[in-house]
């Protein structure tokens, strides 16, 4: 049987090849039409009259449960070795990793960060590279001679009946994205950011719902996404204490913010996803001390809003499904 991680270890012996390639790759047309042939057209979501690689269930009220068992997974590291010499990562804490879903419980054990980024981010370099080389040839060639080098997602797959809803066979670290939103007329305003630049192309400058984060042991999705929140906007320093004593968090609760869970966005490249959800905040007090907050440095691009639909390649994945979800709350 061939290596799994071949591909990837092929790859990354030019990591700036494969770099531009893996961009090439994701703003290639063809992507959406492959994923569409190797999953079907339904998979991907459609808002706003665009169509966007991440698979985005309606689940309100889910919630998280811890699973009896701990599935392993093949991990060879490589691409985590990148992301720390690139600065795109540095620290390897515990996260919480997707077992398996259903339409009330999202079934999690534990793994560590760079797990998720050894096998479900090598599964998104592997094919975006992999595309982004094959599609540089310039002919129309046939799909078999890219699915030929994707080893490490033929792995995956052979593992897990749907890896929508299975994690099996890798670490399938789980996020949070929430959208926090204020009723304007008919519409909504939410909060969305720019990633800082990155030497990933495909991370850089992205769009994406603030905040967004990973989940973590021991935290429920509402503290995790709360505390990403005060972290991420309000200007709260990271630490491993509880938010409830925190003055923004008080701010949060005389305001009378509502907080739901709204459903699961899985990415289709790398075959891991968020939990997402929704903060409403219609107090307009809460709103006017923006100019007081502070984005840490991940979204250095700034606020921004986000109209009509954003091209694929733009935007974070989990963000375009957890506006989605959002919207289709409403």
């Amino acid at each position: 049987m061939p290596d799994p991680y071949s591909t990837v270890r092929a790859l990354l012996l030019d990591p700036e090849r494969s770099n531009f390639y893996a961009n090439r790759g994701l703003h290639s047309p063809r992507l959406l039409e492959w994923l569409a042939g190797r999953y079907g057209p339904r998979r991907l979501l459609e808002w706003r009259g665009g169509r966007y690689p991440v698979v985005s269930v309606a689940l309100p009220g889910l919630a998280l449960r811890r699973s009896a068992r701990e599935n392993p997974f093949l991990c060879e590291r490589a691409l985590s070795a990148l992301y720390a010499r690139w600065g795109a990562a540095s620290f390897n804490g515990p996260v919480l990793r997707m077992m398996s879903a259903d339409s009330n419980h999202l079934t999690v054990s534990r793994c560590g960060y760079f797990d998720m980024l050894d096998t479900c981010y090598a599964l998104e370099w592997e094919l975006l590279a992999s595309l982004g080389e094959w599609c540089s040839r310039g002919k129309r060639a046939c799909w078999g001679e890219l699915e030929s080098k994707l080893l490490l997602r033929r792995h995956v797959e052979e593992r897990s009946a749907n890896p929508f809803q299975d994690g099996t066979g890798r670490a399938a670290g789980l996020g949070v994205s929430m959208v926090v939103r204020r009723r304007c007329g008919r519409g909504w305003r939410v909060l969305a950011a720019r990633r800082a630049p990155s030497r990933i192309g495909i991370r850089s400058k992205k769009l994406h719902v603030v905040p967004a984060g990973m989940l973590t042991p021991g935290k429920s999705i509402r503290q995790s996404a709360l505390q990403e929140l005060l972290e991420e906007v309000l200007g709260m320093e990271e630490h491993g204490r509880g938010i409830s004593r925190e003055p923004e968090y008080r701010r949060l609760v005389r305001a009378g913010a509502e907080f739901s869970v709204t459903g699961l966005a899985i990415n289709m490249l790398s075959l891991c996803g968020d939990v997402c959800a929704t903060l409403t905040v219609d107090d307009a007090c809460w709103w006017a001390r923006q100019a007081q907050w502070r984005l840490n440095h991940e979204h250095a691009g700034g606020l921004v809003e986000i109209n009509g639909a954003p091209p694929w390649w733009d935007i974070v994945p989990q963000g375009a499904g957890a506006l989605a979800l959002a919207e289709a709350s409403s």
